[in-house]
């Protein structure tokens, strides 16, 4: 095979070798933790600032050298990720398991972001973005109930069309919730990351948690958005032309004195869902048929 790369390359990264194994091999553990210790000490004893920001930040504007963080209040995380997801084993289904987490996180990521969320992640089989400013309520609802509609419209039904019908059951199971966030680099240069501290996303997560496939379960602050708009709290009347109303009481536990939450079953209509979205999105509250039906 023909040797694309120079003399000095190859030295390079020969060097680069040996100096890596050379710092694994002579790693003192017991001077690294004390090294740490005396690090944890400081950092809880020493003040950080804490400045309050209008516009959600962008991870450049982030710090990681400064003790300095953001914080940003009403921001809405919506989290979903694959029910079981510990049973799609890479030894029994490596085929099937990766062309299920290509197709659904891919998918995933690429329905969220037509609903402008302001950070967007993906962590192990799942995904989490935040919302924030002009109707992020709105949009963070849209894109939660569109995840799980594309959970039971198309990659249930794909899997059991295309994989085994021993192939474990699965689909996205979303959570919502909304509160303060304080964001930091946290790291060393280099290789640091965003962290999104506080309740919005952790309250998400639990939520997603505890739904199962193809449910999404909101945090009271995030359901209480939406008490008086009949485009979230009815259905559309179909199959019957009698709107009726949706969302169920559920327990997250792990919640919790924040346990009480909502649960919504069902995701778009096939006849509606694009009226109602667009209704959600442009701010409506109000429908004749569901209004006429609590005055009648």
């Amino acid at each position: 095979m023909a040797n694309h790369f120079g003399e000095d390359h190859v030295f390079a990264l020969t060097e680069a070798l040996a100096l890596r194994k050379a710092a694994s091999s002579s790693i003192k553990v017991n001077a690294l933790l004390g090294d740490q210790h005396d690090r944890a000490r400081k950092d809880l004893q020493a003040p950080v600032e804490i400045v309050d920001v209008d516009t959600f930040p962008k991870p450049g504007d982030l710090w990681v050298d400064k003790r300095k963080w953001l914080r940003i209040k009403n921001v809405v995380a919506v989290s979903a990720d694959l029910k079981d997801s510990t049973a799609l084993s890479f030894n029994k289904y490596a085929q099937t398991s990766a062309r299920l987490y290509e197709a659904a996180t891919g998918s995933a990521v690429r329905l969220m972001a037509k609903f402008d969320p302001q950070f967007m992640d993906i962590q192990g089989d799942g995904i989490f973005g935040l919302f924030h400013g002009e109707r992020a309520f709105e949009r963070a609802l849209c894109t939660g109930i569109t995840l799980k509609s594309f959970s039971v419209r198309s990659l249930a039904p794909l899997i059991d069309e295309l994989f085994a019908d021993n192939f474990p059951d699965t689909g996205f199971k979303v959570g919502l919730s909304a509160g303060v966030l304080v964001a930091k680099k946290v790291g060393v240069r280099g290789t640091n990351e965003p962290v999104w501290a506080g309740k919005p996303v952790n309250y998400a997560v639990k939520c997603a948690g505890r739904a199962d496939r193809h449910e999404l379960i909101a945090t009271a602050n995030v359901y209480d958005k939406f008490v008086g708009n009949e485009y979230v709290t009815h259905s559309c009347g179909c199959p019957n032309g009698v709107p009726v109303p949706l969302w169920v009481d559920v327990e997250v536990e792990k919640l919790g004195k924040h346990s009480r939450c909502k649960l919504l079953p069902v995701g778009w209509c096939k006849v509606h869902g694009d009226e109602f979205c667009a209704a959600i999105l442009d701010g409506d509250r109000k429908r004749d048929d569901v209004s006429g039906q609590a005055a009648a």
